[in-house]
């Protein structure tokens, strides 16, 4: 079975982290400074040649992108399955430019696809794409606002499925969308609920009526789900016994090709950064956003609440599918 992994399970150099020298006693560096000429970008600086668009080379971002040299893959199964240019974690590196790297390679596998080359050289049978910027990274100044980084991500999506179904592969390639996880937070029905889309040319749906699905779906029906499309056997009983979402695939095969949404592009949204009297500031310049979810769910949720509802009080979460516990 053939895959390709972009983002997940690997670590990046990041140019402008305080690294350990190789030598801890005598402070021997450790080689990797040569693969950073330059440790971030600033507005106005010349992009990386793989990402960007080639009419305009320049960052358009206002705050410092941090670059990064080597990645390495956390799994020995991951290598030569994944892409070197395609960093981890880091919700300063705007989500615009992983799906730049993707969206590089996608390209090359569509030609190889209508030139009918060989399958070596076309789009894997799996891929697993990581846009973390959704996350945010709080109301630090200067930084990305929470709005900015939600728009960010949404239209990285977007291209990425603007993309395939404009290619040849959305007459056999489904999308399937998860949130890392809901943060914990509130919601009117459980605040374990995530977002989930599921994305392809049999959707049931139409641009006039879209299909909301309403059964009780979690993350292991979409892994049974994609078991079964990759014609993979179930891992456990977990996955065996997990109702795969197959009325998600009955549409009659018609679903026309997607068009991205540019409007928070054009507007500035996905731009703008936050000020230094934003709700939250100096709580989140404490937090530690150098992984996933370092900083406390509730402290980060509280922060967001308030950018983005002001003084109204923020509701108790409900837990009513499992018990709450813990932070």
């Amino acid at each position: 079975m053939s895959y390709r992994d972009y983002g997940e399970f690997v670590n990046a150099w990041w140019c402008n982290e305080k690294h350990k020298a190789a030598n801890p006693k005598e402070g021997t560096p450790s080689g990797k400074e040569a693969m950073c000429p330059r440790t971030e970008l600033h507005q106005g600086d010349t992009l990386p040649p793989n990402v960007g668009d080639p009419h305009a080379s320049s960052s358009p971002f206002p705050w410092a992108v941090p670059l990064f040299g080597e990645v390495k893959p956390t799994k020995a199964v991951l290598r030569d399955h994944f892409d070197p240019l395609y960093p981890d974690f880091n919700t300063e590196y705007p989500d615009q430019l992983r799906a730049d790297e993707f969206l590089n390679e996608f390209s090359a596998y569509v030609r190889a696809r209508d030139a009918h080359e060989g399958p070596e050289f076309q789009l894997p049978s799996f891929v697993l794409l990581y846009l973390p910027d959704d996350h945010t990274g709080g109301t630090r100044p200067n930084l990305p606002r929470p709005a900015a980084s939600v728009a960010d991500n949404d239209l990285a999506l977007g291209r990425v499925v603007d993309a395939v179904s404009h290619s040849a592969y959305w007459d056999d390639t489904a999308i399937f969308v998860l949130e890392d996880d809901a943060q914990d937070g509130a919601d009117h029905v459980d605040a374990h609920r995530s977002t989930a889309f599921v994305i392809s040319k049999y959707s049931p749906g139409s641009a006039a009526q879209p299909n909301v699905e309403h059964r009780f779906y979690t993350t292991v029906n979409m892994i049974h789900t994609m078991e079964m499309l990759l014609g993979l056997p179930p891992m456990n009983q977990n996955d065996a016994y997990a109702p795969v979402m197959a009325q998600l695939f009955s549409g009659p095969g018609d679903q026309p090709v997607y068009k991205a949404d540019y409007r928070n592009l054009k507007n500035g949204l996905i731009y703008e950064i936050n000020k230094r009297e934003a709700p939250g500031a100096k709580v989140s310049s404490r937090m530690d956003f150098s992984r996933p979810d370092a900083a406390g769910a509730s402290r980060l949720n509280q922060v967001l609440w308030r950018d983005r509802m002001g003084s109204y009080p923020m509701p108790a979460a409900k837990h009513n599918v499992f018990p709450a516990g813990g932070d």
